[in-house]
């Protein structure tokens, strides 16, 4: 169960029209300073090194490996601009990245290709936290720019570091399909996570109708979480034809079959989006639920109260009045008479509805 169930998403920066400026300005979230690490490696050997600034990327290609680039930090924009003037990246396309807005899409170059990909995880105040992600796909080579430090591609690294006999023996597409597949799991497990919040707090209410927890808080932020994640998925899915079906031919016949595979994971990140909204509308039917019946416990209550204490009220308006003829009033056992029949309607009222079994 979350340790903050009420906390609400952290919000976007408000976009600003950046585009009428001729600076490029970062309009993101995350000040993260700029790094550029080289994972170079072959079947034999693996060199990790730090990319010095004014280094030119393409001056680190080595014939026979496969080099990636692991740009992390948006601060530096001149450097990541020199970047990407160095690729022929469009500056059209330079702004979005820095942007701060979260967007799909696929570019192809004619040597190389640009996807800007959105990224989805909980973060360690258990709330869902959104990154723009850009991958770039080279003759040789890959190169991912992450705005945050989250360790999305550290498995990655570790797995060439280890000698993962099939990451190395080929080419940078497999590289980039990894790369894609570990962006799936994080947000696949995103899901995931919120699922199960939502079955534990299930579970709860069945087991303890009446809690204090702010379930309404809670349905409202897992919509506001299932938006930002349908976000990011769907465009995935319908961009993701763009990437195997383009004319710089920087994806191998071999390697499709891998990329068909990525397709099914986002159909099936799309299925347990369903199932996490239809999670999302059941723990809200059963909150309404437990609402109307507390509601019917309280009216239940009053029910047996009001059943209990009408006739002893009329019985006592009745001896109330201010007439001058009642001969039960005059007579000596008429106090001790009343008493008793009040006593009376109260087993008969109450035996009638332990008999109707309200309590």
């Amino acid at each position: 169960m979350s340790k903050h169930p009420n906390r609400k998403i952290k919000p976007r920066k408000r976009a600003y029209a950046h585009h009428l400026s001729e600076n490029i300005i970062y309009g993101g979230n995350f000040d993260i300073p700029t790094t550029v690490r080289l994972i170079q490696y072959d079947k034999l050997q693996v060199t990790v090194k730090d990319v010095l600034p004014d280094t030119r990327l393409y001056d680190c290609l080595k014939p026979g490996t496969v080099s990636w680039f692991k740009v992390v930090g948006f601060t530096d924009i001149k450097r990541i601009s020199a970047i990407c003037k160095e690729l022929g990246v469009e500056r059209f396309d330079v702004r979005n990245m820095f942007s701060g807005q979260r967007m799909t899409r696929v570019v192809a170059y004619p040597e190389t290709t640009l996807m800007f990909i959105s990224d989805a995880y909980v973060n360690e105040d258990k709330m869902l936290e959104t990154e723009q992600l850009v991958l770039v796909l080279g003759k040789g080579f890959v190169i991912t720019f992450q705005e945050s430090g989250n360790p999305l591609f550290d498995e990655v690294e570790q797995a060439i570091g280890g000698a993962q006999v099939q990451l190395r023996e080929k080419a940078a597409d497999y590289l980039l399909y990894i790369l894609l597949n570990s962006i799936y799991a994080q947000i696949d497990g995103a899901i995931y996570q919120f699922i199960d919040r939502l079955s534990d707090l299930e579970d709860l209410l069945i087991d303890k109708a009446d809690t204090d927890i702010n379930v309404m808080g809670i349905i409202r932020n897992g919509k506001a979480n299932y938006m930002s994640m349908r976000r990011i998925i769907s465009p995935m899915r319908e961009e993701y034809v763009n990437l195997l079906h383009n004319s710089n031919n920087l994806i191998s016949v071999e390697s499709l079959i891998y990329f068909n595979d990525f397709d099914d994971k986002l159909r099936a990140s799309l299925g347990d989006l369903d199932i996490y909204s239809e999670s999302l509308r059941s723990l809200q039917d059963l909150y309404y639920n437990n609402n109307n019946q507390r509601m019917n416990d309280i009216i239940k209550r009053l029910t047996i109260v009001s059943s209990i204490f009408i006739p002893l009220t009329f019985l006592v308006g009745v001896w109330g009045m201010n007439f001058d003829v009642m001969p039960e009033l005059n007579w000596q056992y008429g106090y001790l008479f009343a008493w008793g029949v009040m006593a009376l309607v109260t087993v008969v009222a109450i035996w009638l509805l332990k008999r109707k079994g309200w309590f």
